[in-house]
């Protein structure tokens, strides 16, 4: 019952992002300011500045992102040492719901609980980034979640042009857009290595 359920929840967050999400192409590192986790403001420009900038989109709660979460612990603490690589993660559910997430904090124990059935992890380890006015509520009475974030048009599918969550961009040490993928299914070894490969190529290169 908690699989179908799971299910869809994720079919019913995915339908709504998708209907919504508006395209815009994207072919370099947009000048966007973000903040992270403890609300120190930045730009993504500034982070992937002669790095290869990593980014993966995402929120709370989206099982299909909570699922991805244990590739991309993998794969940052592969790389999170490398100077000539930047990943984080960026999130459009309110900061400080994010860090009651992160904490495991029991008023929002439904969507930790579904965190560590889908990503197989006990724990969340990853940078977290914000962009200001996007900074979608959740309410966990009997509302499962209503989204409200303060401007939409802020929010990473409206900044970066997909349409559903999670959405993985890579953009080279020149600012320049390598990789786009949205989704994570069941047999993702193939995309997953396509990406280390190109992170490993662009890494290399001067």
């Amino acid at each position: 019952m908690k699989v179908i359920t799971y299910s869809l929840f994720a079919f019913l967050i995915l339908f709504g992002f998708i209907c919504h999400a508006q395209t815009k192409t994207i072919k370099s590192v947009p000048d966007i300011e973000v903040y992270d986790i403890s609300g120190k403001h930045t730009t993504l420009k500034q982070l992937g500045k002669n790095k290869v900038l990593f980014i993966d989109c995402w929120f709370v709660p989206c099982p299909p992102c909570f699922r991805e979460m244990g590739m991309l612990h993998k794969l940052y603490a592969k790389y999170k040492d490398n100077k000539n690589f930047c990943f984080i993660t960026l999130c459009q559910t309110d900061s400080g719901i994010v860090k009651r997430f992160i904490a495991q904090d029991k008023s929002i124990d439904n969507f930790v609980r579904m965190y560590k059935d889908f990503s197989k992890r006990q724990d969340f380890k990853l940078p977290v980034y914000f962009i200001p006015g996007c900074n979608e509520k959740i309410y966990t009475g009997k509302v499962i979640a209503k989204y409200t974030p303060d401007d939409k048009t802020k929010c990473p599918d409206r900044q970066f042009g997909f349409r559903g969550y999670p959405t993985v961009i890579i953009f080279n040490k020149q600012g320049k857009l390598i990789f786009k993928k949205t989704g994570y299914g069941d047999n993702e070894d193939e995309n997953t290595l396509k990406m280390e490969n190109l992170i490993a190529q662009n890494i290399a290169a001067k």
